[in-house]
């Protein structure tokens, strides 16, 4: 595993050479056992954003641009909404672009919203439509042998809000739920959450369960494997705790927080594969959005068997995203706001280097036929 994920390390160095020349191979992709997927901003057309499969084995690119937004790994492909179109895209490593044969939004529809399970094999979305100021929500599943997209929930009308799916569990048997209040979304720097719940969807029917918590807390929210991660301010304490839910026990421990009282915007959490860690962005926003504003940025450290917090670095101008684990859960991969890049970061003493100049969005498996 170690010596795997250093060889990916040297290969996003490697293909951000690739990316920054812009002379990415667009020939149809061989077959390859693993891709590496990046993003990189396209310099003569801000609207567009180039895609790049990296082979782990032979080091070539395949590059194709695309116009769109949110950008998700699946197993053998990256989902995209083509928001010009209106329409669900599917490219892979044979650079060809595709409409997603039943993801879609029909004209009544003004939102799609979708998360990808860990092994990139189960799929859930749910498309809303508006009713002056009603909104209703179409929540689906696909995958891991599924012959057709199946209906889980039809919910609402409900005035301001509507469901979206946020995680699946470790065995993608269980969906986590938002139910989200519209116009929340630029409420914090980092994406809060509120009103989760599960929807247990395995072959023995489906039912709802409540997550544990506070229903009405409007907080970041991370899930690993069998732990609902939750971040929260107390007007008593200053800084931010991390609260670990255990959900097969019920059981939860908290998480002091760090000595950074000034630091009040927390989000993007991520569990480590083992479940012994978590990381998360922890900032600090002063003045006014602008040229005035500055933004700092640590990554905080959660042991979770031992329920404790430790900032890892020295701060970050920009807002920050960690997206992998690496190295044996040793380092992290992250994003910063506004940069085009990806950056390294160790766990154990916050250093900090820059691995490639397009942003790592994860890995998929060889390129599939049509």
């Amino acid at each position: 595993m170690r010596t795997l994920l250093h060889v990916m390390t040297l290969l996003l160095a490697a293909a951000a050479s690739v990316i920054v020349a812009g002379q990415a191979d667009q020939r149809p992709a061989p077959a390859s056992q693993s891709w590496a997927v990046f993003l990189q901003p396209d310099a003569d057309n801000p609207a567009e954003t180039r895609v790049i499969f990296t082979d782990l084995l032979t080091g070539e690119s395949v590059g194709v641009n695309t116009s769109g937004e949110r950008h998700t790994v699946l197993k053998d492909a990256l989902l995209y909404l083509d928001s010009g179109q209106r329409q669900v895209k599917l490219v892979k490593p044979d650079g060809i672009i595709r409409d997603h044969p039943f993801m879609s939004l029909d004209a009544r529809d003004f939102r799609i919203d979708w998360t990808v399970a860990s092994d990139g094999q189960r799929i859930a979305w749910a498309t809303s439509q508006r009713h002056g100021d009603l909104l209703s929500t179409s929540l689906m599943v696909s995958g891991l042998g599924d012959l057709e997209p199946r209906q889980l929930l039809d919910y609402g009308p409900r005035e301001g809000i509507r469901l979206i799916p946020v995680a699946f569990d470790a065995d993608g048997d269980s969906l986590y739920v938002e139910v989200h209040a519209e116009g929340t979304e630029s409420a914090s720097a980092y994406r809060q959450r509120s009103g989760l719940f599960a929807l247990d969807i395995g072959a023995d029917g489906m039912s709802t369960r409540a997550l544990p918590g506070e229903e009405t807390c409007f907080c970041a929210v991370g899930f690993g494997d069998d732990v609902m991660l939750r971040l929260e301010s107390d007007s008593q304490t200053p800084g931010i705790a991390l609260e670990i839910h255990e959900l097969s026990s019920g059981s939860l421990r908290i998480a002091p927080p760090v000595a950074l009282g000034s630091y009040k915007q927390a989000g993007n959490i991520l569990a480590s594969p083992d479940g012994a860690l978590a990381v998360y962005a922890l900032s600090q926003i002063s003045g006014l959005p602008g040229e005035s504003q500055t933004t700092r940025t640590v990554m905080v450290l959660a042991d979770l068997e031992n329920a404790r917090q430790t900032v890892l670095n020295y701060p970050m101008s920009a807002l920050a995203r960690p997206i992998a684990w690496t190295e044996d859960n040793s380092a992290i991969l992250l994003w910063q706001a506004g940069m085009s890049g990806t950056w390294k970061m160790r766990v154990d003493d916050g250093a900090t280097v820059k691995v490639a100049d397009s942003r790592y969005l994860g890995m998929i498996g060889g390129a599939a036929a049509d």
